[in-house]
Parts: structure tokens; C-alpha cells; sequence
């Protein structure tokens, strides 16, 4: 009965900071935190200045890990540059990507 109320709990979205520098760190936390029930996943871009093509490949491999194991991927940035940068790169047609006001 305990492990049907944990499995209701799980939230159905986690927000995670996106870390560039730990490519293989985020796949095993995207995938972990899939695999625990919880399918939506957005990933906090604000903390970055660039989006370099290591960013936008793990992007693109972090979405890929995800879908393989039933999850969806967005985005969140209050950055014009790094919503400039994904749509330079047409990442914001493969991810959802929301638009967070800065605070």
C-alpha cells in the first residue's frame, strides 16, 4: 500500500538546472528522475551566458535519453541571448520552451 501513495506523490514536472560542464551527470539524472515516475522534466537555463555546440549537443542528447525511457523535456530561459541561441540552432522546435521572467 506505501509504495501506491509514494507513486501518487511523484510531481508530475521537476525543474533541474542544465549543466553543460557534466554531460554524462545530467543524462544519469534525467534518466533517474524519469525512471522514479516523474515524466516532465524542465531544464533552468538562466544560470548560463552562452549556449556553445557542447551545450546544444547535450540538449539534444538529454532529450533523446529522456524520450528513450517515456519522458518529455522543456526548457526554461529568461535569457535573450539563450533564446536567440536556441533559435539559431532550431532547438526551439524540438523543445518546449518557456520563457521565465527574470525576479
Amino acid at each position: 500500500m506505501r509504495n501506491r501513495l509514494e507513486r501518487k506523490s511523484k510531481p508530475a514536472q521537476v525543474a533541474l538546472d542544465y549543466r553543460p560542464e557534466d554531460p554524462k551527470g545530467m543524462q544519469r539524472e534525467v534518466r533517474a528522475t524519469i525512471e522514479s515516475g516523474t515524466r516532465s522534466i524542465v531544464l533552468t537555463l538562466d544560470h548560463l551566458e552562452t549556449l556553445d555546440i557542447a551545450g546544444v549537443r547535450g540538449l539534444i542528447v538529454l532529450l533523446r535519453s529522456a524520450r528513450a525511457v517515456g519522458g518529455e523535456l522543456a526548457l526554461r530561459t529568461s535569457s535573450p541571448q539563450i533564446r536567440r541561441s536556441l533559435a539559431v540552432t532550431a532547438l526551439d522546435r524540438l523543445f518546449h520552451v518557456n520563457r521565465q521572467e527574470a525576479a
